[in-house]
């Protein structure tokens, strides 16, 4: 034997359609996008594509800058933690350690 379906609850003084979840049938002539949906589509697409190639020399040199940018930081970080340890193997510890540490600092930004 089966159980007894358990019956629905539903607040006092509200009706029972609040506890059941909406439905709507799908219209018959419902059948998606039609071919102004299609030809919108496609519009989009021609007019990204055209974008992306008008922007694309200026994000290259943007890129470029940036990436200059970062070897510059590289080099001038590597610069400081090669003095700074030369510094801080001789007298001049106390002005080596921490010029090596911002140079560590500035490389590991730059390579991050």
């Amino acid at each position: 034997m089966r159980p007894p379906r358990s019956r629905k609850w539903h607040p006092v003084g509200s009706s029972e359609a609040y506890c059941y979840p909406a439905y709507a049938p799908a219209r018959p002539g419902d059948r998606g996008p039609a071919i102004g949906g299609m030809a919108g589509t496609l519009i989009g697409g021609t007019l990204r594509a055209c974008w992306y190639a008008i922007t694309l020399p200026f994000r290259l040199v943007f890129g470029i800058i940036a990436l200059l940018g970062r070897l510059a930081g590289v080099i001038l970080g590597f610069s400081l933690m090669v003095v700074g340890m030369a510094l801080w193997a001789g007298p001049f510890f106390i002005i080596g350690i921490p010029m090596f540490i911002i140079g560590l600092l500035v490389t590991l930004r730059c390579l991050g």
